[in-house]
């Protein structure tokens, strides 16, 4: 438990500390401890709310957040300011949640202070914590996954088989890609190529949530900002860069199955690999969901490790991938680990140090 000891100079109106409530906000796989109060925001307009938060407890206005605090923080802010700030009525719920949080741990009050250090607290502010920005970036992922949803849902319609076997992680080991009685054995149809431009889509969407939350790419913060417009914008211009790239992807095993002179193994090699990042895309997406709803904060962070996961995850297919070449494919083995490097290893460990560094 954090105790926090707090004196100042000054007038207090009204203290919040006994119209503290405690509530408990469950998620999928864990549960938050919520201080909520109602303050009043109406009376004495020339008087300033003061707050005491314990490190780690994220500050809510209504349902928007205002800020977290990386320490335990102190600070006064005016009345109206807030007001201002928050668009506020004659009332405003605030909450603030940190797993552990007790009552004792947050010091409300209302009056007039001077700017006196308070003593026995790390940080005070005459002003408000500047004000993050509020912008719609969530608001586009979630609308934007619900029509990869829809467009999933048109296509286990149309393709109910194709379906089932790219998801089923099963068949990755069952080497089915690499049997002649496999019905999907062309790239440029219209089933394949739907389902690439599904991936596509869902790969272009997690790439703006890792540019927003790591950092990556500064040049390329502009296609994470601006109205839920521009980023769907963004968003279509990435899918379709990467559907390109794609295509290019294919044409370079193609290429190098015939350096190799592997035969027509190329659709086999690209369809197995991208069933391995299907169900990789699918799992860093629901990771994301789940953090995003219960513990937007701590979503660069796991973002940081699932991208470690997704590599190393990838790096073992390419080795299953290479297994199961060697059963099948009448070829030595000294030349087809050449190949598995020339089309794969080499080009993405390039792209992963470009990437994650």
């Amino acid at each position: 438990m954090i105790s926090i000891g707090f004196v100042v100079e000054g007038q207090v109106l009204e203290n919040y500390n006994n119209k503290l409530n405690f509530d408990r906000q469950s998620g999928w796989f864990s549960s938050s401890e919520v201080i909520r109060v109602n303050l009043d925001t109406d009376q004495f307009p020339a008087s300033s709310f003061q707050f005491c938060l314990p490190k780690g407890a994220t500050l809510f206005v209504g349902e928007v957040l205002w800020f977290h605090a990386e320490e335990d923080t102190s600070f006064i802010i005016p009345l109206a300011t807030m007001k201002e700030k928050f668009h506020l009525e004659s009332n405003a719920n605030f909450s603030i949640l940190k797993k552990g949080i007790k009552i004792e741990d947050v010091v409300i009050k209302k009056g007039f202070f001077n700017s006196s250090t308070p003593q026995n607290t790390l940080v005070n502010i005459d002003y408000a914590p500047e004000e993050r920005e509020v912008n719609s970036f969530y608001d586009f992922f979630f609308s934007a996954l619900v029509i990869i949803l829809l467009l999933v849902a048109m296509y286990k319609f149309i393709y109910p088989l194709v379906l089932s076997y790219i998801v089923d992680p099963q068949s990755l080991f069952t080497a089915e890609d690499f049997s002649e009685s496999n019905a999907l054995q062309k790239f440029f149809t219209l089933d394949i190529i739907f389902f690439i431009l599904i991936i596509n889509l869902l790969m272009a969407l997690i790439a703006m949530v890792g540019i927003k939350e790591t950092g990556w790419g500064s040049q390329l913060s502009t296609v994470v900002q601006g109205s839920l417009n521009e980023l769907f914008f963004y968003w279509l211009v990435i899918t379709l860069a990467l559907f390109i790239g794609t295509i290019f992807k294919f044409l370079f095993i193609k290429f190098i199955t015939f350096i190799y002179d592997l035969g027509k193994k190329e659709f086999s090699h690209f369809f197995y690999l991208l069933r391995i990042v299907s169900i990789l895309l699918m799992v860093l997406t629901l990771i994301i969901t789940i953090v995003a709803l219960n513990s937007p904060e701590s979503l660069t962070s796991v973002l940081q490790y699932s991208f470690y996961l997704v590599f190393w995850a990838y790096i073992i297919g390419v080795f299953f991938l290479m297994l199961i070449m060697m059963n099948k494919v009448s070829f030595n083995n000294y030349h087809l680990f050449a190949y598995i490097c020339t089309a794969e290893l080499v080009p993405f460990l390039i792209i992963s140090k470009f990437i994650i560094g």
